[in-house]
């Protein structure tokens, strides 16, 4: 593969502080749910017992529709339950986060990755059931997933991007494959994200790219990006016009 021009991938990740900062936030929030659990008497437990998800801000329907804590869409995303979510999580926000926010800037990752994350929340919030608890950064994880299949679309001719494009794809099949097998992960918020993610990025898309050789045929406009940013905006009306429809009866 010929070495790509005017782009230096190395100094790119060295430099993907958003990346750096939502890991150390949902470390950080693990660990002192841990020693509040410990304190608490639940041992090394307390990341998995339901009375602390639901206190640090796990996502609840009945909190959204009774008390509108509506902040509960964004904070499940530094949530995680148990140590081995926090892992599997942690290190694919390393690798594929880095990546994405090299190329698609610091200030437009960081709100593409809380965007498809509340994106994601809000599907699983409208298709839940009221008593569901739930957290983790798979909706916003699934949301690089649905990036990097966008990208893929708008710079067909970029090798790098193509094969990140594959990848994902592929690996969003398989975790969705994995999840329909799985009674306790909560496949409706990872199904938001994705297709939050891919809307999003046709959105926000990749700026760093652009003086690229290999994207002087990008399919990129501003149609789409409008067509793509009002297609998330109604997603998400849908979701909560849906959800005032099924839980009518709490308000």
């Amino acid at each position: 593969m010929e070495k790509l021009k005017n782009i230096n991938w190395r100094s790119i990740k060295n430099e993907s502080w958003v990346t750096m900062l939502f890991l150390a936030i949902q470390i950080m929030v693990f660990l002192v749910m841990t020693f509040v659990g410990m304190f608490r008497g639940l041992g090394l437990n307390g990341t998995q017992h339901v009375g602390m998800l639901y206190e640090f801000g796990a996502l609840n329907a009945h909190s959204i529709i009774l008390y509108h804590e509506y902040w509960r869409f964004l904070t499940p995303i530094f949530i995680h339950i148990g140590l081995t979510h926090l892992l599997f999580n942690s290190v694919f926000l390393y690798f594929a986060g880095r990546d994405l926010e090299g190329i698609m800037g610091h200030w437009r990752f960081f709100c593409f990755y809380l965007l498809a994350g509340i994106g994601g929340n809000v599907f699983s919030f409208a298709f839940a059931s009221p008593g569901s608890i739930s957290a983790g950064a798979s909706t916003s994880l699934f949301g690089i997933f649905g990036a990097f299949i966008a990208l893929g679309r708008i710079f067909p001719h970029n090798p790098k991007i193509q094969y990140m494009a594959k990848n994902m794809l592929t690996l969003a099949g398989i975790n969705l494959l994995f999840n329909m097998f799985a009674s306790n992960i909560d496949m409706l918020g990872h199904i938001g994200g994705l297709i939050s993610g891919l809307l999003l990025g046709f959105v926000f898309s990749a700026p760093k790219l652009l003086t690229n050789r290999f994207s002087a045929t990008r399919d990129d406009n501003i149609h789409r990006r409008i067509v793509c940013g009002l297609g998330f905006v109604l997603l998400i009306v849908a979701m909560i016009m849906y959800s005032l429809k099924k839980y009518g009866m709490y308000l």
